[in-house]
């Protein structure tokens, strides 16, 4: 749930998916070989796909809300941090689909890191806004794993048109990534240019 400035963890995530993206360009030696890289690429895209899913239903939920309201029903009534969440596993969806193991840890982990450091700040804020209902809903929702006891769906959610825009640019934005990764790691496997170093 977004209340602080977002742009210096926007900046670092994506430095974070470039980092990872001249990685698989550049390096060679891969833990995921023949079937085995296939069933990475695989669940990679499972993942991928999954995360966007998750993340427009969080942001439908959330976005024109956050700023007045202590949003607590739909995946924000599973988790404090959903769109935190959704990113995490994109980026474990995103490394796997490079075939190497050191990138499948690694990037999950960075983009972990950055998500923890932004929801603590965000937490900080939330609980100078909305005090004892921030504390209830603090001790009853964990902060990234969803726990769906109790998860609760109003009845509707009123929404502008733009919120769907920037739900949809969002998932594109992981989509292309995605893509891009794939590409780059299916060319670099036929031979289009040789991996400067190993990187299993």
């Amino acid at each position: 749930m977004t209340v602080s400035g977002s742009r210096p963890r926007i900046r670092m995530q994506q430095f974070g998916y470039l980092l990872a993206l001249l990685a698989t360009a550049m390096s060679g030696g891969r833990a995921f070989e023949g079937g085995a890289g296939l069933a990475a690429q695989a669940a990679g895209f499972s993942l991928v796909a999954g995360a966007v899913l998750w993340r427009m239903w969080a942001t439908l939920f959330v976005a024109g809300r956050k700023d007045v309201e202590l949003v607590r029903d739909g995946p924000y009534a599973a988790c404090r941090h959903p769109l935190y969440f959704g990113s995490v596993v994109a980026a474990a969806g995103i490394g796997l689909t490079t075939r190497s193991l050191t990138l499948a840890l690694t990037l999950p982990l960075l983009i972990g890191a950055v998500s923890v450091v932004a929801a603590r700040r965000e937490e900080r804020a939330l609980a100078s806004a909305h005090g004892d209902a921030w504390r209830r809903y603090r001790l009853a929702t964990p902060a990234f794993w969803p726990a769906w006891r109790g998860a609760r769906l109003p009845d509707s959610v009123t929404l502008p048109p733009a919120i769907y825009r920037k739900a949809f640019l969002d998932a594109a934005s992981f989509l292309a990534l995605w893509l891009l990764v794939l590409v780059t790691e299916t060319l670099r496997a036929g031979g289009a240019w040789h991996g400067a170093l190993r990187l299993p």
